[in-house]
């Protein structure tokens, strides 16, 4: 008997053991991927995959992208790599800001020096090195779309939480267009301050060529925005200017005694509430002092006064104050103590006093968004303590050209902040748009509901910046990222790019 061959095939079979996991291990790393058989756009412009050095792919119906040098500078990701950390990536990498006349946006050029034929199979690996994403670890090899590698270069899949979640992208699907990834855009689009027929009139974030002054976009908004001069800018500002200064009443003299301040013999204010302390620290003192009158259908006369102090450490203080005249007693509205943005008058001969807000340092003070109501006798309620509201907002109040704030029945559109005046959350259905009446009923504004939740995106922090109600009634939300209007009374959206604003190079 051959007692070799059965130790030969010993021998042979352990190694064909030892062989198969390796073997099976490397079969399970290779993925099958494919090129899209749809369009694929970095902002709008539009890829040809099939030239691509490193073309997009799909795998499990999920576009990958490229972590190359052009596409993460395009998109502000940012790419690093440590030999024991591994990739890491985050929002912020690549394009920069340039606040400055004579800055350029870097064009984005992308690599056409392959071909990709599009019936070709094509094989992804899996990376063999840590993955980080917005400082949280992946564990890539359990991940349902885990990152690949092909060609030394490591893809990303576009999905939800990697995407936008994770880096801020934003994912848009055209059935014409295809997949139109959107990131590292320089912020143009302003604030809406005012809008006429045919525009809307907008301040510019960014202005890097002499001689621009605000945008003006058609509210069609089919057209690409368009840039005003500085001339043209301070033409429209001065007609703003004219149409707030009858909102914010008449400006009258007042009359500085021994004893105080007075409008027309009529004490306003003590010596004591219109001085500042000789010891009071950054040697204050009272720079300004401003009235205004509004004259109201009922026979009250409203004043309000503004005292400015300013220290000498280069900042000021503004306070405000609202006075109640009726006949010749005086009285204060101390629930009142900023600035009126309008007065709006009822047909039962009562008027709606409203204040959206006294700014400082950029925001809103808080409880200052406040709205009360006075009736033909004097007497004053505020609708947040009632509504027991530490902010509302009357939408509308700031458009210029907006005259009638109210609907046919008498109704006052307001948006309710969901915080009590003692700064406690509500339950969230408190929170949106609400029409108020004269006797305090409220009802839910439902076609609304979507609007709040837009307003609660991250890309619109502040109602007063992003919301504007036009003077034809409708809503259009500015969306303070990537140049995006959109009117939402009748579902219209409009996008643009940097690029189409800016020089690029």
């Amino acid at each position: 008997m051959n007692w070799k061959k059965p130790l030969i095939w010993l021998t042979l079979c352990s190694i064909l053991v030892l062989c198969f996991p390796a073997v099976t291990q490397a079969a399970a790393g290779d993925k099958k991927v494919r090129l899209p058989d749809f369009p694929v756009l970095i902002n709008g412009q539009t890829l040809d995959n099939q030239k691509l050095k490193y073309p997009f792919f799909v795998y499990k119906d999920i576009t990958y992208l490229p972590l190359t040098w052009e596409y993460t500078r395009a998109l502000a990701i940012a790419l690093s790599f440590d030999q024991e950390k591994g990739l890491q990536l985050g929002r912020g990498g690549g394009q920069l800001s340039g606040r400055f006349i004579g800055w350029k946006k870097e064009a984005f050029r992308p690599d056409l020096s392959r071909s990709n034929p599009r019936n070709r199979a094509y094989t992804a690996t899996l990376p063999d090195f840590p993955v980080t994403i917005s400082n949280s670890y992946i564990d890539n090899g359990s991940e349902p779309f885990p990152l690949l590698e092909w060609n030394d270069v490591t893809y990303l899949p576009l999905t939800w939480k990697y995407a936008h979640d994770m880096l801020g992208l934003e994912l848009v699907w055209d059935d014409t267009k295809g997949l139109n990834v959107i990131g590292g855009q320089q912020q143009v689009l302003g604030a809406i301050y005012y809008d006429d027929t045919d525009y809307l009139y907008m301040y510019p974030e960014l202005v890097t060529e002499p001689g621009r002054g605000g945008l003006k976009v058609k509210k069609s908004l089919e057209e690409t925005p368009v840039w005003m001069t500085e001339e043209e800018t301070g033409e429209l500002r001065k007609r703003v200017e004219e149409l707030e200064r009858k909102n914010a009443g008449e400006p009258v003299s007042l009359e500085t005694k021994d004893d105080g301040l007075y409008y027309q013999g009529l004490r306003l204010l003590t010596k004591e509430q219109m001085t500042v302390s000789p010891g009071e620290a950054g040697m204050a003192y009272i720079r300004e002092l401003k009235g205004a009158r509004f004259e109201l259908s009922s026979g009250i006369t409203l004043v309000s006064v503004e005292k400015i102090t300013a220290y000498n450490i280069g900042r000021s203080l503004y306070e405000y104050r609202t006075f109640l005249i009726l006949g010749k007693e005086v009285s204060e509205i101390k629930e009142l103590r900023q600035p009126l943005d309008r007065i709006i008058a009822n047909d039962d001969g009562s008027f709606w006093l409203v204040s959206n807000g006294m700014p400082t340092h950029g925001r809103i003070m808080t409880g200052t968004q406040r709205i009360a109501l006075l009736d033909a006798k004097g007497n004053v309620r505020m609708a947040n303590e009632v509504l027991s509201e530490s902010e509302i907002v009357v939408p509308g109040v700031s458009t210029p050209g907006l005259k009638d704030l109210l609907t046919d029945d008498g109704k006052l559109l307001i948006y309710r902040s969901g915080i009590s005046n003692e700064r406690k959350f509500t339950p969230k259905d408190m929170q949106g748009y609400y029409w108020l009446g004269t006797g305090f009923n409220v009802t839910k504004a439902d076609a609304l509901d979507a609007l709040v939740k837009e307003e609660s995106s991250p890309d619109r922090p502040s109602l007063n910046k992003s919301v504007y109600m036009g003077s034809d009634r409708k809503f259009y939300l500015l969306r303070t990222k990537n140049n995006t209007i959109f009117n939402y009374s009748d579902n219209k959206t409009g996008r643009w790019y940097d690029y189409e604003f800016l020089t690029t190079q």
